[in-house]
């Protein structure tokens, strides 16, 4: 028997590194922002939470898994997320708080607010609310907005905003109103570290464009503010996107006259593009130029829905005289963007072409102006995606996938890792099986995927 020599052995303390890996298995297995797409186990959170209550090192750690990404969005836990931020706060006249240990407020690093509509059962609670949270966490770092008027807000909640948020780098504005096309403009300007900027849904009651006057005031006009100088991903859907664009491209080329350099963006999303955007997207696109890394182009639902009657306009060569699909690349043309990786396109529609009295003659080919479009390309590709919606077998059988396949052949797309094919029509059979055999080039490579069904991916 070993004899107790009267002193307590203390536990050999674990390394700080044991502790920061027993928590991460835990945290990693609860996704950042609640996603159906990401499920996971409630439990695993209940866990993290029993973590934080072990001791200070693991509440600390514990603290920026469990409230670095919040979500408001109802008048009762919004205000009572706001009282608990306010529980740490020194009272006046020096009275502690009701708190001893620091506030959580500064592991928040995602926040996304979403107002009401003002009913009775749930009024609006983000102009009481603003000032609070804009005191309380001071390292957001990715900021969305939703369903906002911002003149409704009050001045002090609008300073506060602009101040405590100012620093984001991720911001993103949905269903977002502003009065004018200027005070959209002074709003964005004011985020200049912004590198990743998404507006979906946003109007403006006024559409006027200001001068582009970036310098001190001329002529009585007010300064236009610049765009973020950091910015370097773009995505754009229901919103004015000519005043938007113009904005950025005028901004760009004001710094690079001023600065030497202007913005160098690598990822530009576009969602709903009909005719009368096709224009400014494929000046901005050409004007952005070997900086450009990938790009997301959908078309608005009523090219689907009307079947191909007003078609899709991404345009390189003339337009066609029945207006309809094959004017696809009419304005936007992808040969400037030397360093692009990766292209997605949705809401290619396919029409079934009119029958022909003779069976022995061909249908006229589809989508060559897409054939067209890739052709250009000049870089070296690694992921191409295409959101087809085909009328029906006839319709695929015509589209021109000898032209596409002759495409794939050359040098620049050698390096491919994916083509995917996304084919939204479960009514009719071999849909698969024919954009197989038709690009049996890239089958036998190992990079071509189809999928039937429901194009579940959004463009932002």
């Amino acid at each position: 028997m070993t004899a107790t020599t009267g002193k307590s052995q203390s536990l050999p303390s674990l390394p700080v590194e044991l502790h920061l890996e027993i928590i991460d298995i835990i945290a990693h297995r609860i996704p950042r922002t609640s996603s159906r797409d990401e499920p996971y186990d409630p439990a695993d959170l209940e866990t993290l939470c029993i973590c934080a209550l072990v001791c200070k090192p693991w509440l600390n750690t514990a603290r920026c898994w469990i409230w670095g990404s919040v979500r408001l969005s109802t008048r009762k836990k919004s205000m009572a997320f706001v009282r608990l931020l306010n529980a740490y706060e020194r009272e006046p006249n020096n009275v502690p708080p009701t708190w001893t240990i620091p506030s959580f407020g500064r592991h928040v690093s995602r926040l996304s607010i979403r107002e009401t509509r003002g009913n009775t059962w749930d009024p609006k609670w983000l102009d009481d609310a603003l000032p609070h949270l804009a005191g309380h966490l001071p390292r957001v770092q990715s900021l969305e907005m939703e369903y906002i008027t911002w003149e409704y807000l009050s001045s002090r909640s609008r300073t506060a905003c602009l101040q405590a948020f100012k620093d984001a780098k991720h911001l993103t504005l949905r269903g977002f109103a502003f009065h004018t096309t200027r005070d959209m403009y002074g709003f964005l300007g004011d985020f200049a570290e912004v590198e990743a900027l998404t507006l979906d849904g946003v109007h403006c009651g006024n559409r006027t464009m200001p001068a582009w006057l970036f310098d001190p005031a001329v002529n009585g006009e007010k300064r236009v503010k610049l765009p973020p100088r950091k910015l370097k991903e773009i995505g754009l859907r229901g919103v004015p996107m000519e005043p938007v664009l113009e904005w950025i491209m005028a901004g760009s080329e004001y710094q690079r006259e001023v600065e030497g350099s202007g913005l160098s963006i690598k990822s530009a999303r576009m969602g709903g593009v009909g005719v009368s955007e096709a224009n400014i997207v494929g000046r901005f696109l050409r004007g952005v130029g070997d900086s450009l890394r990938k790009v997301h182009i959908g078309f608005e639902s009523d090219f689907v829905e009307r079947g191909g009657e007003c078609s899709l306009v991404i345009n390189v060569g003339r337009l066609a005289d029945n207006g309809c699909t094959e004017a696809l690349v009419r304005e936007i043309e992808l040969a400037e963007n030397t360093n692009l990786e990766e292209v997605h396109i949705f809401g290619l529609v396919v029409p079934s072409p009119p029958p022909t009295a003779q069976e022995q003659i061909p249908p006229p080919r589809a989508l060559e102006a897409l054939t067209s479009l890739l052709t250009q390309i000049r870089s070296r590709m690694r992921v191409l995606s295409l959101a087809l919606y085909p009328a029906d077998l006839r319709a695929m059988c015509a589209i021109d996938f000898e032209g596409l396949s002759r495409v794939f052949e050359k040098g620049v797309w050698c390096c491919l890792d994916e083509v995917r094919v996304v084919i939204s029509n479960k009514g009719e059979r071999r849909l698969g099986s024919v954009v197989k055999e038709r690009l049996g080039v890239l089958d036998e490579r190992g990079v071509l995927k189809v999928n039937v069904g429901f194009d579940e991916r959004e463009v932002l």
